[in-house]
């Protein structure tokens, strides 16, 4: 047998797409972004969404928004993508890194406590909190914490887009300060949009004013005229990329049901396998990722799929494990015993909502048969 499905995913834009740029070609532009921008609030239940040129971009914006500032400190899980410490590094303030849970892969509350009693202070500015694969954090007991002593928390929902917790999005607790959301996939380079989601009036207005190099106008007098009052970027999505990240917001909870059919598929077809552990199951995970753990030689395993035409992927190296950031804070490998053992045995199957349930039937197979065989 051999097939051909990559985990990043393929193909072309939707035909919607371009009848929509054609149309709004047609009719103007103008509008695109903001009707993007009053969905996304509508969908997360926030009041306030802004739009970003990609979640990076997004995430970014929300440092600057908490105005942050050299040698403040912001705790993240070691087991997060390379920009939730970028965003922090850029203001020359220090990611604290926490080990995570070893089934959920989610942020450690134990070892959250730990950091927090250890770095408390009035640098102690925020927690970053991502959600892995789509499986909600223990956001009470994150809260908690964060209220005793007194940090910002932010959700990162990259991995979790339009995730739900007992039919509430994630991001719209009143107690996170502001989430970052993105729409597409920041790691495949096809396309990024990103969204920062916040009730607070003040983040959102110094997120807007940094967003577009800190430009402001009189629009009334002299709209011509404009003066620079502080240090911005140029983060604004333009109107074309709006119509697409629109199409794909109007799509999220088709996607996330589909994901959740396929997980479904693979929790039937693959349990009990005597080399693989399946993902924790919640009532609540959105399956945005598909992570397996294979008990021994993880990379031979995936080899072999490659071999069948079934690329996976990795989510996430640990951060502490990149020459960077060990360097940098002087980490040993296994600072974080957690985070390091997942990342030796964990894969991210294929679970694209494109996929058909052949496709992943054909995957399972392949998976099974590799397993049988496995040393």
């Amino acid at each position: 047998m051999s097939i051909t499905i990559s985990y990043e995913g393929a193909g072309r834009p939707p035909a919607e797409l371009s009848e929509r740029i054609a149309r709004a070609v047609e009719e103007g532009m103008d509008g695109s972004v903001t009707a993007l921008e009053v969905s996304a609030a509508r969908q997360y239940a926030l009041p306030h969404a802004l739009s970003t040129v990609n979640s990076t971009a997004a995430l970014h914006l929300a440092m600057c928004a908490l105005d942050l500032k050299r040698g403040d400190k912001v705790i993240c899980s070691v087991n997060a993508y390379a920009d939730v410490p970028e965003v922090v590094r850029h203001f020359d303030a220090e990611p604290i890194f926490v080990d995570c849970d070893p089934f959920s892969y989610n942020l450690n509350p134990e070892r959250l406590e730990e950091a927090l009693k250890a770095n408390r202070s009035k640098k102690l500015r925020a927690v970053i909190v991502n959600h892995m694969a789509g499986l909600p954090a223990e956001m009470e007991r994150i809260y908690e914490l964060a209220e005793r002593y007194d940090v910002r928390v932010i959700e990162e929902l990259t991995e979790a887009p339009g995730a739900r917790v007992e039919d509430r999005p994630l991001g719209s607790d009143p107690r996170t300060l502001m989430a970052v959301a993105g729409l597409g996939d920041k790691s495949s380079g096809r396309f990024d949009a990103g969204l920062l989601l916040t009730q607070n009036a003040e983040c959102r207005d110094r997120a807007l004013l940094l967003r577009n190099h800190a430009i402001v106008r009189d629009s009334k007098s002299a709209p011509y005229l404009y003066d620079i009052v502080d240090i911005g970027c140029q983060y604004r999505l333009d109107e074309y990329s709006a119509l697409y990240a629109t199409l794909l917001l109007e799509r999220l909870e088709a996607d996330n049901r589909r994901r959740r059919e396929i997980a479904e598929i693979y929790n039937r077809e693959l349990e009990g396998l005597k080399h693989l552990r399946l993902p924790l199951r919640h009532a609540d995970h959105s399956y945005f990722r598909y992570i397996v753990e294979i008990d021994r030689n993880r990379d031979a395993f995936a080899r072999k799929l490659a071999e069948k035409g079934i690329e996976v992927a990795l989510h996430y190296v640990p951060l502490h494990t990149t020459r960077y950031y060990k360097e940098k804070y002087q980490l040993k490998l296994f600072d974080f015993p957690w985070a390091m053992g997942i990342y030796q045995r964990a894969m991210s199957l294929p679970n694209r909502p494109d996929l058909s349930d052949d496709e992943v039937l054909s995957i399972c197979e392949a998976v099974r048969g590799i397993d049988a065989d496995h040393i």
